[in-house]
């Protein structure tokens, strides 16, 4: 079939349509040449047509989970939290649970954060957990510990818990997330399609998503509800799966079973070995080679030097390769060990480092020497440009290395949602302004991307992580046809005020999946 976009802005490109067959672009051209027999029309009503957007790394079923949850992102105040928790608790039967996240107490009037003793205030027979917006701490109240089997004396390798105050991190809140009630296969698809519609919103047609033990113990039921959701023609996204597994027997289970043998095609796929090397800044447990500033604490590696090299060398030995999420300057070390171990020369199978946060300049040298592809999150600066410095010290000072990353190897951006929100054009914007949305305090700005650059972080860059450039990324003939439509045109705008472009438009595969009411 022959569909033709029409009333197209194209930056740089004195042309107004694209000529699309079936799902690709055929020719880019005018009106007038292309209105050839055309099957279907789709007016883009001059909005600013680029390739859709691409997150490189983030978190398929926790959107479609976090949007189904009491959303805490807003919360200015510890009492906020506390008031909507009641009101979900009104709406509760007893022993039902009241899940919670995007709280962050440097966001709140005094810096402090949930505790069980308030949580057991407002209910005990309902359990409560209320996750920090990184993902790597929760507060419990005294029925969800109880639930999960928690006791004072409960220990887990690669976690820590404070059970006076009900605070668990890191491998610990495994525990809390599998003492929720099982989601069914049908639960997760639901999940993973309200997910793509928040996507689409937000003008994203690819993404590299890590869901398999995010809402589940094991990566089974994942799995199949993405391919089944692929088969039956339900995906409006693009997925690259990157394979976490906790455990490194769960990755032996996955290659016993041969799921390699059935890797995907063009809208679900399998993609590398995802490891959670270490914690989050904002919660002090990514790992630091030296305390923190403003803490007595240097934060926490969930696996050791020994277990980072077996996923580093079985993702070669598989040809999936591995990339590990990575914020501490210390868990870059542990990580580049095994890397530098094991990584076959040339890094052909585009193994890499996620976050890539907090670092020093003899690990850009070691980066580079390996061509270890890197998933940054610009999007990351607009909260941690205001703490970085009395959290890191002197570390600030070689951090977020943007531009020293893309000088030297290969970039591609994200949000980690829901970690952040599904906003493209806000990490777009950090990338250039290397400032909090809206504002014009920059931090390190000689680490800021051109707006070329930070637009090829959200297209073409992301694809070439997957494999996929020559499939999509750009406007060119042999496309897939995957485009967002802007209001306005990102490269003239002031960049402060980018995150005020609104997506008119996203389509997929060629059809019209978000159009703006």
């Amino acid at each position: 079939m022959k569909t033709l976009l029409k009333n197209c802005v194209i930056h740089g490109v004195d042309k107004d349509a694209i000529l699309l067959s079936d799902n690709k672009i055929e020719k880019i051209g005018f009106y007038d040449d292309l209105n050839h027999y055309v099957d279907k029309y789709i007016d883009v009503d001059h909005g600013i047509v680029l390739p859709g957007f691409n997150d490189s790394h983030m978190h398929l079923l926790g959107v479609g989970n976090f949007v189904s949850s009491l959303q805490l992102q807003d919360c200015c105040t510890l009492e906020e939290v506390y008031d909507l928790v009641r009101t979900s608790c009104e709406n509760k039967k007893p022993g039902e649970w009241i899940v919670g996240r995007g709280w962050n107490q440097d966001n709140f009037d005094k810096v402090q954060f949930p505790t069980k003793e308030d949580l057991d205030k407002i209910t005990l027979v309902n359990p409560i957990c209320l996750t920090r917006c990184c993902g790597h701490g929760a507060v419990c109240n005294t029925k969800a510990l109880e639930l999960a089997k928690i006791t004072k004396e409960t220990t887990v390798s690669g976690g820590d818990i404070e059970f006076e105050t009900g605070l668990v991190k890191e491998m610990a809140i495994e525990l809390i997330h599998h003492a929720f009630p099982p989601l069914t296969k049908e639960d997760l698809k639901t999940l993973i399609i309200k997910g793509m519609e928040e996507c689409n919103q937000n003008g994203i047609t690819s993404i590299q998503s890590d869901d398999f033990v995010s809402l589940t113990k094991d990566y089974h039921l994942p799995l199949e509800a993405f391919r089944e959701l692929c088969n039956e023609g339900k995906c409006s996204c693009r997925v690259n799966e990157q394979c976490q597994f906790i455990v490194l027997d769960d990755l032996k289970m996955f290659i016993a079973e041969n799921q390699l043998s059935n890797k995907g095609n063009e809208v679900f796929k399998l993609g590398p070995i995802k490891v959670v090397g270490d914690g989050s800044l904002g919660a002090r447990t990514a790992l630091m080679s030296s305390p923190y500033a403003d803490a007595n604490t240097s934060g926490m590696a969930n696996y050791t030097q020994e277990e980072f090299d077996m996923f580093v060398k079985l993702g070669e030995e598989l040809g999936m390769g591995t990339i590990i999420h990575t914020i501490g300057d210390g868990c870059l070390d542990m990580v580049l060990n095994s890397f530098e171990k094991y990584c076959t020369p040339g890094n052909p199978h585009r193994s890499g480092i996620v976050h890539v946060q907090i670092t020093r300049d003899d690990q850009f040298k070691r980066i580079e020497k390996l061509k270890l592809h890197c998933y940054i999150q610009s999007c990351f600066i607009d909260y941690d440009c205001r703490i970085v410095e009395q959290r890191v010290g002197s570390k600030a000072k070689t951090s977020y290395a943007f531009k020293t990353l893309l000088e030297t190897t290969t970039v591609s951006n994200g949000s980690d949602s829901p970690v952040e929100p599904l906003h493209c054009l806000k990490g777009i914007e950090c990338a250039i302004t290397r400032s909090t949305i809206g504002c014009d305090n920059p931090y390190r700005k000689e680490e800021a991307l051109t707006i070329e650059q930070a637009i090829d972080s959200y297209t073409k860059n992301g694809a070439y992580a997957s494999f996929e450039e020559k499939i999509k990324g750009k406007l060119e003939a042999g496309m897939l046809a995957d485009f967002v439509v802007l209001d306005q045109n990102p490269y003239t705008v002031k960049p402060s005020e980018i995150h005020n472009i609104q997506v008119k438009m996203t389509i997929f595969d060629g059809k019209v999946v978000y159009m703006k009411s």
